[in-house]
């Protein structure tokens, strides 16, 4: 209870600055905040930013590129593909994978926002404030460590070797390179973050993983949506009160870490990836002053959400048929 308290309090109090400090990104200091909370044992400052630091200068690299490259989005496009394959390339294990997904989506999103005409100009202001977000979650972590410093030791990490196949490193042009000419293409930044699931679904070992993957982000990531409308709900307009707002984020997610600490061991995955689910929609969509509470973006996220994950459900299977039908072919 002690530790679940103790990660509660970091996300709790990131959010409510993520909040008070209306930045332009401000869903950042969340999601910095959520990687420390679970990530990181630390009460050191310089440790905490190290761990962000891949994920900051993975953004600053893609403003560079995007800048040099202003007047030619295919470029833009075949820089990014060209990382994305070095990356998967060298993510030969499940740590290394953990550890590129939120630079990658990273550069995923500064690409998107700077080739959406409505964005651009707004590029400053965006990374500013992702390295403002940065130095604010490794703050607030550092701060609730030494108040309440960490009584658990930090369990090894179990390192698991995943061969890259030249199929790997294909799946992950096609779904995440295509995903992103898409998005640049019809400038649907609303869609940036469905690019997560694909960046992880195109990174599982097999075809079979990638189904069950797939089916894991729909259930905690439509289900994180349906917390948030129910907590949007719960409000009614009465978020404007700091203190409630406080209490209620706080027990959510304390509820959300206690079900992730407690779950079976097959649902731990679930339960954890709910955690970013639902704090995602809460921090950008809920509290935002508007005469739905949100419930329309909310709504919008889950059924982009859905269908490409659906997408990437059914290829999946198609894929995995197609194997199993290969080998059998091979065997008789």
């Amino acid at each position: 209870m002690y530790e679940l308290i103790r990660k509660t309090l970091i996300i709790v109090l990131c959010l409510m600055l993520s909040k008070m400090l209306h930045l332009s990104v401000s869903v950042y200091v969340v999601l910095f905040a959520i990687v420390v909370a679970t990530t990181s044992f630390s009460k050191h400052l310089s440790s905490l930013l190290q761990r962000l630091t891949p994920s900051v200068v993975a953004a600053i690299g893609a403003v560079l590129v995007n800048q040099a490259f202003a007047a030619h989005p295919f470029i833009i496009w075949t820089c990014c593909v060209l990382y994305f394959d070095h990356v998967r390339r060298h993510a030969d294990n499940n740590l290394r994978i953990r550890m590129a997904t939120l630079p990658l989506f990273m550069i995923i999103f500064i690409t998107t926002y700077h080739n959406s005409s409505d964005y651009t100009l707004a590029i400053p202001n965006i990374i500013r404030d992702v390295v403002l977000s940065a130095l604010l979650a490794a703050l607030v972590a550092s701060l609730v460590n030494h108040l309440m410093p960490v009584k658990a030791q930090p369990a090894k990490p179990v390192i698991v070797p995943q061969p890259v196949t030249g199929n790997d490193r294909l799946k992950m042009l096609v779904l995440v390179g295509g995903g992103l000419a898409f998005i640049m293409i019809n400038e649907i930044t609303s869609a940036v973050f469905c690019l997560v699931p694909l960046i992880t679904s195109a990174m599982q070992p097999t075809h079979a993983h990638m189904k069950q993957h797939a089916t894991e982000k729909i259930l905690s990531q439509i289900g994180g949506c349906s917390l948030a409308v129910i907590a949007s709900l719960i409000y009614s307009g009465t978020e404007v009160n700091l203190f409630t707002y406080f209490v209620v984020s706080f027990l959510l997610v304390y509820l959300i870490l206690h079900w992730s600490h407690y779950a079976e061991v097959g649902d731990r995955a679930i339960h954890a990836d709910a955690l970013m689910g639902f704090l995602i929609p809460y921090q950008l969509y809920v509290a935002r002053y508007s005469n739905d509470f949100g419930l329309s973006a909310i709504a919008l996220r889950a059924v982009e959400l859905l269908i490409a994950l659906l997408i990437i459900y059914t290829l999946a299977h198609w894929l995995n048929r197609l194997g199993q039908k290969a080998l059998s072919q091979t065997s008789v």
